[in-house]
């Protein structure tokens, strides 16, 4: 398989050799047709200065002389009638000579002709013409290879770095930054290639700390659901201890499973988004109502509060990230403690009375296994997946997710979404845009 630059180098030279070709062949046929011209002038001027001197010096003599290539005919009119159209007036062209072809030159003399003949194509003017047209195309040739080297070496040149780097990334490792030079095309190529190189770090980095993150995830419950398994086998812990332990971790299991899959679909854009008009007032109240029997089991109360407020969103989606932010405020909520849910215009606040965050937290909360990492061993948090699934929900229906906090004073979450251009059905229950679940009423 031929290389690229052999393939330029074959092109460029190809299309220099036919335009030096074709540059000849023309300049050939021109300077032939000029010296064609000089030669007819030659013979036209041999015959005027022949007839000049006959004129001038009556002789009745015939004759026929050959000087070099050129002859010279005197003779009566009536016997040189073949060799030019009309023996009675002057002319030039070719006529046919012993079966040969000739230049001719044809002069009126009294009583007779005087033509001159001389073969075309033959005259010593041609060949230094020639000569300098063959090396001039030698020439040309010459510098038409080095410029076509030159050129395809100068284009191959940034492809081969590009190539070699393209190798580089395939086997995962580091490389030096492309040189951005060279025409336009090729300089935006290798920006291009830098860029890609750049992405693909930053993307293995973060598939690198993605797969540690999980794999520490997953080993904690199973080190526990293993542990508690062999010491139920050596009567180190009660069934009813072990089966607790391992039911609990069992959960968290499942639950990092559905978040994993969750952040997987989301990932490849499998998931799909519907807009329709959807009152946070009232998924404030169905996700309280989902999370009532967990308020009970944490001792927290859950209050769901607001009014109408429409946006325009997918409703099963903004169902899943109240309930993701309810769940991770019931975790963090003392007991007697409060969670409040409220939809207040475009936004949907969840807030808890738990321990906050620190200023510098705030802008990595959303990060997956941040929190987890920082507080898993000091707070019950959960899978550490659970708030980036809640941003890229966010971001997927066009609206965004933030939080604010101070250290002791609990945090709030707040999700704002587009407004919707028209309102949903009315609510028929007034009653219902306010659920409690009070565990001091239970």
């Amino acid at each position: 398989m031929k290389s690229l630059r052999s393939r330029l180098f074959a092109a460029t030279l190809g299309a220099l050799a036919v335009t030096l070709a074709l540059t000849i062949g023309i300049g050939a046929v021109l300077t032939r047709r000029q010296v064609d011209r000089v030669q007819v002038a030659d013979v036209a001027r041999r015959a005027d200065d022949g007839a000049l001197q006959r004129r001038t010096s009556v002789s009745y003599r015939n004759s026929n002389l050959l000087t070099g290539n050129v002859r010279t005919i005197i003779d009566l009119r009536q016997k040189l009638a073949a060799y030019v159209p009309d023996v009675n007036r002057s002319s030039d062209g070719q006529t046919t000579y012993n079966g040969k072809h000739f230049l001719y030159s044809y002069r009126t003399l009294p009583s007779r002709g005087l033509l001159v003949l001389q073969p075309p194509g033959v005259s010593q003017a041609w060949r230094p013409f020639l000569r300098d047209l063959l090396l001039s195309a030698l020439a040309g040739v010459v510098l038409a290879a080095v410029l076509s080297f030159a050129l395809a070496r100068s284009i191959v040149r940034p492809l081969r770095r590009v190539a070699a780097a393209s190798d580089v990334l395939a086997t995962e490792l580091n490389h030096e930054l492309l040189p951005v030079e060279g025409p336009r095309e090729l300089a935006s190529l290798s920006q291009s290639v830098n860029e890609m190189a750049a992405q693909l770090a930053v993307s293995r980095e973060s598939e690198r700390n993605f797969l540690l993150s999980v794999s520490h995830e997953l080993k904690t419950p199973l080190t526990a659901i293993r542990g508690y398994a062999e010491g139920l086998a050596e009567g180190a812990f009660t069934s009813e201890e072990a089966s607790r332990t391992i039911l609990v971790e069992a959960q968290r299991l499942e639950r990092l499973v559905r978040d994993l899959l969750d952040l997987a679909r989301i990932n490849r854009r499998e998931f799909s988004v519907r807009s329709e008009a959807v009152d946070l007032a009232e998924v404030a109240r169905e996700a309280v109502a989902r999370h009532e029997a967990s308020a009970r089991a944490f001792t927290v109360s859950l209050t769901a509060e607001g009014a109408e407020s429409w946006v325009e969103a997918d409703p099963d989606r903004v169902l899943q990230i109240a309930s993701n932010l309810i769940e991770n405020a019931l975790r963090e909520t003392p007991p007697r403690g409060t969670v409040t849910v409220k939809a207040f215009g475009r936004q949907l606040l969840v807030s808890d009375t738990g321990p906050g965050l620190e200023p510098d937290d705030l802008a990595r909360a959303f990060d997956r296994f941040f929190l987890y990492d920082k507080y898993g061993r000091e707070r019950p948090v959960g899978s550490g997946l659970g708030l980036a699934i809640v941003k890229q929900l966010a971001v997927a229906m066009g609206g965004d997710v933030a939080v604010s906090s101070s250290p002791g004073a609990g945090a709030t979450f707040t999700l704002e979404l587009p407004r919707s251009p028209s309102r949903g059905p009315a609510q028929a229950n007034a009653d219902r845009r306010s659920t409690t679940a009070d565990p001091a009423r239970l």
